[in-house]
């Protein structure tokens, strides 16, 4: 390691000074590879910021940075920290979470989002606190709509929350605010203050400098050996020098450095900063142009638009905001320029660029030196940059008979890249009635049609001097354009077809707007874009304060030191001396694996050691026969590539980012390579399953009774995977100790990863000590896909017998971590001729992966198939497929969320077939207590049909079908759809073992406790200590939550099925009870005593203060109790693009009496955002060669973002309905036992507690309705182009999908019917 270098030492051209959060630094320039969010959290141990994506694809990095600007000016803005190069920071003022506030003394910022419940794993908190943040300082002085915030929030991503409560805790920042908070919202008190030394944002009180840099962390002696040289010319003679230097070498000339998030053309040879070269800065203005600079980030471009087109020539630079304003997100606008952004799409064609779209439409001519010559931007994108550079853009003037429209599809509402961009302008001539000429060539401008196509030519000359109002006219255009266009075939891209048609679709829009009135008005509404109003929502919910604190609502209990940036995660673990270890992954599928050569990757300064199959000590294998879910399965692949993206080696290394580069440097040759299974129909032809003992169901006889039906239907679908997306990737570290080894692990399951990593190191159980404080949210894969990556981390710890931290990239998550099952579903099915169903059979293929693991999910869908139905008949055949990809997993309500889709599809079809409205047909056959279930439990407290009716009620739903009804009349390509879906929930308690141990402290009677839960985010911990608080009688301060262990918890069940929190919580009620029984004598003799000096009795007594209990329910029935949900959901759609808006979602859900409202309703919305996801534009793709997985960051992986959650979103949960057979508030239930020190007699322990708390998995499972939802608006545009069949969809609808189901033809293009 290199030790700190005195700045006193360093000259000014080997260090840049940066302010952090008030503390001077200066950084060696051997930091040059270093970025921003890794110097704050490595080398200063300021770990409020976040890591996770490192493309600037998550602003979980987000930070302040406060900067003088080439006029001197100091702006202030978020940037994403991962993307920025310390070394671009020379003069600035960063903020970290940190610097704003703690939890003695919290930033307003912090304080709202913790008072709206706007927390749950909290990984991705700080970067929505620094958004927010930064906000406010950039907007001092001037205030703040609720619409300017909703819009700020467009690069955040959160996977639990469901982002109402956040944007609704910032929203009290907004002027316009219903509840605004004038106390918070005077920007004075919020933050808008500068520091007079500095410049940046007021800490309060000035730092005390001391001589020299204040300590860091050095950086690694091997890295600051190969560090390239960083360069910061100030003029541009000094640039055009350096470049001739540095001729044909690979350099990065660094404004923004977001352009890394796309492309890393990595390794770099130099980097130079272009920055302080003040002719790469400013604005310009005459009367016939406007002249930007090259450095000009693109926030500042979209200002200096629409403040210019105020003048005369200019209105269109509206048009080009716009879509500029579509780049990305704010925070890499606020960093990334235009020229890099152009710069990129010179270097990769293929990029797909807003701002070449836009300045191309615009006829934008740009300067470039050293010749100082201007070019066209189609000139430019075959012109060779190297040693050339972009110094300016011209925008010209136009007069006001030019129409200019931008249009962008992307897979989700913000943050996305284009499927189709287009670009269009046109010069109209209305002078004669009933024409719109074309006066000269229009401007057709598309991108990722292909890497070459940017001008649409032909179609150009077609309409040039044409009256564009002609419909013959019209369909000539279309025609040619539609010949003209050919995308080219990419697997990782929106198909062929697809972006053809939406091409054409989008110059089709142009047409209308340029006719105007000459187009019939319900067609008219097809020009622009949906547009979105600012979200709102509601929540309604019961509390009783007789029972406080069980039923308050109150904030969860580890919401500020989350906000505040304090809450520690194990990925924050930087101890000095840790190794890194990386995996070497495979890159061919169903291959033999010929030899590794790690030669290169040896030889690269850092990297230690590359593990193989052959180093590990104990098994190569994780799983232990009839215990964990995994059989099998090699940690180090030996000699069988299985699927892309397969362990086959451990690099480890001094730091994360050489242990990466090591394995990339790994090579792995393979032979015998096959084409790759990757779908269950790949699986069907090639008759590849698993041998698993799959049991097939059968009531009655469902063939014949399908086949005498007097409505039957037939068809196939099929469902689509679903990453988990936690936003803390998987990650553990392991300390070897003297006689074993401690472990902190990113696990839901601390004995399968404790058996994991013993069984690998070949030490007992007894020797391997997990500990988990808490995780960066989880949702299943932390169950057994973390296992490998601990496996992993335990053979290199104890190989190199030093500490040794794995934490994931992103994109090795993506390609080793399974994922959520993909189905294939075959089905027929009938009903009488009233409606009753008659039967139902279904062939189900789940595509488990390589392993067989997941087939327990496929063998368990007979528990939620038969959903809220009764069918007289069924027969179900269940397939286990085996395919070249990861092993597949559980993921958040794993089985039930495909399994009541399944056959709500079904019904849907059922009802098509037969003209029945859906909700009718699925009312007439709600289950009725008494009936059985699949499963084969009977039936009881079934209350779906009046919860039903009372959703159908309170969201207006009769009157809003009409609404929709009469609004697909009045438009012909914008469409509504509306759709209820009922769901029941199966809550089985089987193996449901968990640990509790509470601790009464004497000197103050304070509690900790620990219990076999994890927290993911759930709101386990406060669940847990409000149910303690309400049972001692005491207040919730007084609660510690400890760590969970191994040995407090060992032998447990692991931390998902949503039992968890209501086994735990029953366990912690036993404890109490206990410690109740034993503190009852003493508090007896003195009724009135205070707590703390009861307990100081109590000890001095020698009384135990300390009790344990272990939860073993066994039920004689699996099926402990059902909870029910139904939701509606409206949606509107664009037929011509496939675009979409969730316009409102009602969820009316039944869980008992909560215990904690704020946690549940957060439940509810985060498990209905993360549905919304899976079923709208969460699609996962392979390479059909290879088996990679083409959908492995942020890039390409589109989870929903703030855009798109239900502009109205209201969650209920059902009031007075407390649950009779659930744990609180729960009525006896004789067939229930409980393997406590004694039976517990459960109308009186639990007479408060209140159940079920399943909150986490139902409501995902009812987001199934905007399926149907978007199913309606498309059959409505299908049903006006004469196709009335019933047409099979798959999920998950994207907008791709959405467009090409609604089978628009070039003869529907039309002005008028």
């Amino acid at each position: 390691m290199t030790p700190p270098v005195s700045a006193d030492v360093l000259p000014a051209e080997e260090k840049i000074t940066v302010t952090i959060n008030g503390v001077k630094y200066n950084v060696p320039t051997t930091f040059s590879e270093v970025s921003l969010a890794t110097y704050v959290r490595r080398h200063l141990h300021l770990t409020g910021t976040k890591l996770m994506c490192r493309e600037g694809g998550c602003g979980i990095c987000t930070v302040h940075v406060a900067h003088p600007d080439a006029s001197g000016q100091i702006v202030q803005r978020s940037i994403n920290s991962c993307l920025c190069p310390i070394l671009s920071c020379d003069g600035w003022e960063v903020t970290t979470v940190e610097g704003i506030g703690s939890q003695e003394k919290p930033h307003p910022v912090q304080q709202a989002l913790t008072d709206h419940y706007g927390t749950q794993c909290g990984f991705c908190t700080p970067g929505w606190i620094m958004t927010m943040y930064s906000l406010l300082q950039n907007s001092s002085g001037r205030s703040l709509t609720k619409q300017q915030i909703e819009n700020n929030m467009d690069g955040n991503y959160c996977r639990c929350t469901g982002y109402r409560p956040i944007l609704d805790a910032f929203k009290t920042f907004a002027q316009d605010g219903v509840n605004a908070n004038a106390a918070v919202c005077d920007l004075e008190d919020v933050g808008s203050k500068t520091c007079k030394t500095t410049g940046g944002p007021c800490h309060g009180k000035c730092a005390d400098f001391r001589a020299g840099s204040p300590y860091v962390a050095a950086l690694a002696m091997e890295a600051a050996m190969i560090a390239p040289p960083w360069y910061k010319p100030t003029t541009l003679d000094e640039l055009y020098k350096k470049a001739e230097e540095l001729a044909g070498k690979n350099v990065y000339y660094v404004v923004g450095h977001t352009g890394k998030g796309v492309y890393n053309d990595y390794p770099y040879d130099a980097y130079v900063d272009l920055k302080g070269i003040a002719a790469l800065s400013g604005v310009t203005k005459t009367d016939k142009v406007l002249t930007i600079a090259a450095n000009t980030p693109l926030t500042d471009v979209i200002s200096t638009f629409n403040q210019t087109a105020s003048t005369s020539g200019f209105k269109y630079l509206t048009t080009l905001a716009a879509i500029i304003s579509k780049t990305a997100h704010t925070s890499v606008r606020n960093a990334g320029s235009w020229a890099g952004n152009l710069a990129l799409k010179n270097q990769h064609h293929d990029f797909p660029s807003d701002t070449y779209t836009a300045f191309t439409m615009a006829g934008t001519q740009l300067m470039i030196g050293p010749e100082n010559k201007l070019y066209s931007m189609e000139d430019f994108l075959t012109f060779d940059l190297k040693g050339k550079f972009i110094l300016q853009a011209h925008f010209p003037t136009y007069s006001d008979d030019y129409v200019f429209r931008t249009y962008k599809i992307m897979p989700r509402a913000t943050n996305a890249h284009a499927l189709v961009e287009a670009g269009f302008r046109a010069k109209l001539d209305k002078g004669q009635q009933g024409q719109v000429v074309i006066t000269e060539r229009p401007a057709l401008i598309f991108a990722n049609i292909n890497d070459e196509f940017v001008h649409a030519k032909a179609t150009e000359d077609f309409l040039t001097g044409k009256n564009i109002a002609d419909p013959q006219l019209l369909k000539g255009a279309l025609t040619t354009l539609q010949n003209e266009v050919q995308p080219k075939e990419d697997p990782a891209e929106a198909s062929v077809e697809y972006r053809r048609s939406l091409a054409v679709s989008l110059f089709y829009k142009f047409a209308l707007e340029l006719v105007g009135d000459l187009a019939d008005a319900r067609y008219k509404t097809a020009v622009g874009s949906l547009v979105r109003p600012v979200s709102s929502g509601s929540q309604s919910f019961e509390t009783k304060q007789e029972n406080w604190p069980i039923t308050q609502a109150i904030p969860k209990l580890e919401s500020m030191v989350q906000c505040t940036g304090e809450a520690k995660y194990i990925s924050d673990i930087e101890t000095e001396g840790i190794l890194r270890a990386a995996f070497v992954l495979t890159t061919q599928a169903n291959a033999s694996i010929y030899r590794l050569d790690a030669t290169a990757a040896m030889a690269l300064p850092g990297v230690l050691r590359v593990i193989t199959a052959s180093d590990v000590p104990g098994k190569n294998v994780i799983g232990t026969p009839g215990r964990t879910p995994i059989m099998g399965e090699e940690i180090l692949a030996t000699t069988q590539s299985y699927y892309a993206g397969q362990p086959v080696a451990i690099v480890v290394a001094v730091s994360r980012e050489m242990a990466e580069e090591g394995a990339k440097l790994v090579k792995v040759e393979y032979f015998n390579v096959q084409t790759p299974i990757l779908t269950c129909l790949d699986a069907i032809n090639s008759n590849s399953f698993h041998e698993t003992k799959m049991k097939d169901i059968n009531v009655g006889d469902a063939e014949v009774a399908v086949k005498n039906a007097a409505v039957s239907v037939e068809g196939s679908f099929e469902m689509g995977a679903q990453q988990h997306f936690h936003t803390e990737t998987m990650v553990t570290v392991c300390y070897p100790t003297e006689d074993g080894m401690n472990v902190e692990a990113g696990t839901q399951f601390i004995d399968g990863t404790q058996s994991a990593i013993a069984q690998a190191c070949g030490l007992g159980k007894n020797k391997i000590n997990v500990t988990v404080k808490r995780n960066g949210g989880g949702f299943g894969a932390k169950g057994s896909r973390i296992n490998i990556v601990a496996a992993a981390v335990g053979i290199a710890a104890f190989v190199m017998k030093r500490p040794v931290k794995m934490h994931q990239s992103l994109w090795d998550n993506f390609k080793l971590i399974g994922r959520r099952l993909p189905y294939l579903i075959k089905y027929k099915a009938g009903t009488d001729a009233a409606g009753k169903l008659a039967g139902i059979v279904l062939d189900v293929y789940g595509d488990c992966g390589y392993q067989p693991s997941a087939s327990v999910i496929v063998n368990g869908l007979p528990n939620w198939i038969d959903n809220i139905y009764f069918s007289p008949a069924w027969k179900v055949r269940l397939h286990a497929c085996k395919t070249n990809t990861p092993p597949n997993t559980h993921c958040r309500a794993p089985g039930s969320t495909e399994g009541i889709y399944m056959t709500e599809y079904v019904l849907q079809h059922l009802a098509y077939a037969s003209g029945k409205n859906p909700v009718d047909l699925k009312r007439q056959n709600f289950l009725k207590n008494g009936d059985n279930l699949l499963e084969g439990a009977t039936i009881k407290d079934c209350n779906i049909g009046p919860l039903t009716e009372q959703l159908m009620s309170s969201a207006s739903y009769n009157d809003r079908a009409v609404a929709v009804d009469q609004f697909n009349k009045d438009n012909r390509w914008r469409k509504r759809g509306i759709s209820v879906v009922p769901m029941r929930f199966a809550v089985h308690w089987r193996n449901g073992n968990y640990n509790c141990l509470v601790a009464i402290f004497h000197e103050g009677g304070t509690i900790a406790v620990t219990h076999g839960g994890i927290e993911l985010g759930q709101g386990i911990n406060t669940k847990v200590v409000q149910v303690i608080a309400y049972e001692l009688g005491v207040e919730m301060s007084r609660i510690q939550v400890q760590p969970t262990m191994a040995i407090t918890n060992a032998n447990a069940r692991g931390t998902y099925g949503s039992i968890s929190t209501e086994l735990v919580c029953l366990s912690a009620i036993e404890c109490c009870r206990q410690l109740n029984d034993r503190l009852k004598p003493v508090k007896d003799a003195n009724p009135n005593v205070k707590w703390e000096d009861l307990i100081e009795t109590c000890y001095k007594q020698g009384i135990d203060l300390s009790a344990r209990t272990w939860t073993n329910p066994k039920p004689e029935e699996p099926l402990v109790y059902n909870t029910y949900c139904a939701m509606c959901t409206e949606v509107e759609v664009d037929i011509l693009t496939g675009e979409s808006h969730v316009l409102r979602l009602d969820c009316l859900y039944d869980c008992g009496e909560s215990i904690s409202p704020y946690i549940d309703i957060g439940q509810v919305e985060g498990g209905t955002i993360m549905g919304l996801g899976y079923y709208m534009t969460e699609e996962v793709r392979f390479h059909p060669k290879t088996g990679q997985n083409l959908t492995f960051g942020t890039w390409k992986y589109k989870p929903p973002f703030a855009k798109d959650i239900p502009i109205d979103f209201r969650v209920a949960l059902l009031k007075n309905a407390p649950n009779p057979s659930g744990v609180l508030r729960s009525k006896r239930n004789d067939s229930f036992h409980l393997t406590l020190m004694y039976i517990v007699e459960l109308v009186v322990v639990f007479q408060y507690v209140v159940a079920p708390l399943v909150m986490q998995e139902p409501p995902l499972c009812a987001t199934a309705s905007v399926v149907f939802a978007l199913r309606q608006a498309i059959q409505a545009s299908r049903t006006e182009a004469g196709k009335n069949d019933w047409f099979p969809n798959d999920v998950p609808m994207t907008v791709e999908r959405v467009q090409q189901y609604a089978q628009t033809q070039l003869a529907d293009l039309v002005y008028k019917p």
